[in-house]
């Protein structure tokens, strides 16, 4: 009876202090923390970037409370730093994100994604005339109009796109386009 009544006791007053405080994650070890992600975002970033099919620990946070920006979701992945197109990625869904990477549980660096002013390989252009999708080996190109909300136009054919309106290239097509870049160059090498 008495190990019964502690296991309530205890339970009470961990329910206690949850309503109290605030509930808070474990820090990470060594990785990245995604901070300031725009609300409703992460779960995307995750799908897009390939984040999410990383076998390590990870901790999603939707619709955080936030300070600054009312809503925010928040992202920390164990043992895994960002290369440059999934930080452009990130930045072209959620220009406010912060990366944070840590070494032995402290931040060692903290940046805020940024935009770039021209986007190349990372979206489609949808329009069927453009010279991007001719099947020649031309990587599209798209100029930043306006950052928040999202404005981009492409090089080629000056279609205009807003956020809810681009398309993603798939890592296999980027890996197919960067092949084919190559081995033009080395055709061009070789005359």
């Amino acid at each position: 009876m008495n190990v019964i009544s502690n296991i309530f006791q205890s339970q009470n007053f961990i329910l206690k202090n949850m309503s109290e405080e605030k509930l808070k994650i474990d820090k990470i070890k060594k990785g990245t923390v995604i901070d300031h992600i725009d609300s409703g975002y992460a779960l995307t970033i995750l799908n897009l970037t390939g984040l999410g099919e990383s076998p390590n620990l990870m901790t999603i946070g939707v619709n955080v409370s936030s300070k600054k920006y009312n809503k925010k979701d928040i992202i920390k992945i164990e043992g895994v730093f960002l290369n440059q197109i999934q930080l452009q990625q990130i930045s072209i869904l959620s220009p406010n994100s912060k990366i944070s990477l840590i070494e032995d549980y402290k931040v060692i660096e903290k940046k805020k994604v940024k935009l770039p002013d021209i986007i190349k390989s990372l979206i489609l252009c949808r329009s069927n005339t453009c010279i991007s999708n001719s099947g020649e080996p031309i990587d599209t190109e798209f100029n930043v109009l306006e950052e928040k909300p999202l404005k981009i136009q492409c090089v080629y054919c000056n279609r205009i796109y807003k956020l809810d309106e681009i398309v993603f290239s798939s890592k296999e097509k980027i890996e197919k386009r960067v092949k084919q870049s190559i081995e033009l160059q080395n055709i061009l090498d070789k005359s």
